[in-house]
């Protein structure tokens, strides 16, 4: 019986070679799919967490709208363009509800009649130009953390837009061919009687302005 011929055994080991290697290529291209997915994985929760940070849990400023001065006109607590003046209420509760802050927006006063002027076409002589909402922060947050003693207050935010702080009632409004209302003390007294309707009458505790809110009240007590 003559032998078998020399080539048979090499390509058959040739064949098993080629198996085995086939198998191997197969994991290792397998393997390195699976690990090019999990660095890629990694590298877009790496990216979430700087562009979308978790959140901490507290939720931000609260936006308290803005509520006009009703007939304006009518009791002449105008801005110097005419328009109605505005605040901002935010209601207390629990062991603040009867307890009141106020707090009187700043800006200076309008220098001469160019500034004041100016002033019509700017949220500081005109509620047309004022934001709709804003922000209560600090002293007028309703965060505890943050604001520990007056967070649950009823808290007010007086719009200024009269150019005199608050001070003024001139009567004359031509000045120099251009109408101005200089009205800021019909303005302090329209929105305090709108927040006596709303609450308060009722106050145990009064902050804010101390010297002018003390005057206000002891003027307005016979009236509550």
């Amino acid at each position: 019986m003559p032998p078998p011929p020399p080539s048979a055994p090499a390509s058959h080991h040739l064949r098993l070679w080629w198996r085995r290697r086939g198998r191997a290529g197969a994991v290792g291209a397998t393997f390195a799919v699976a690990l090019l997915a999990t660095a890629l994985l990694l590298a877009l929760s790496s990216y979430a967490s700087i562009v979308f940070p978790a959140s901490s849990g507290r939720r931000g400023p609260a936006l308290v709208g803005l509520t006009l001065v009703r007939r304006a006109s009518e009791k002449g607590a105008l801005c110097l363009d005419g328009s109605a003046p505005g605040y901002h209420l935010q209601g207390g509760s629990g062991s603040g509800s009867r307890s009141w802050l106020i707090h009187l927006e700043g800006g200076g006063w309008c220098r001469n009649l160019k500034s004041c002027a100016s002033r019509q076409r700017s949220m500081l002589g005109s509620s047309r130009y004022m934001e709709g909402q804003v922000e209560f922060t600090g002293i007028l947050s309703d965060d505890k953390s943050q604001n520990p003693d007056f967070y649950n207050w009823n808290k007010v935010k007086i719009r200024y837009c009269d150019g005199a702080s608050f001070s003024g009632d001139v009567k004359d409004e031509l000045q120099n061919g251009t109408r101005f209302f200089f009205r800021g003390q019909r303005i302090w007294e329209a929105v305090m009687n709108e927040l006596v309707v709303k609450g308060l009458r009722n106050a145990k505790q009064l902050s804010g302005f101390p010297n002018r809110m003390l005057c206000w009240w002891t003027s307005h007590l016979h009236s509550l």
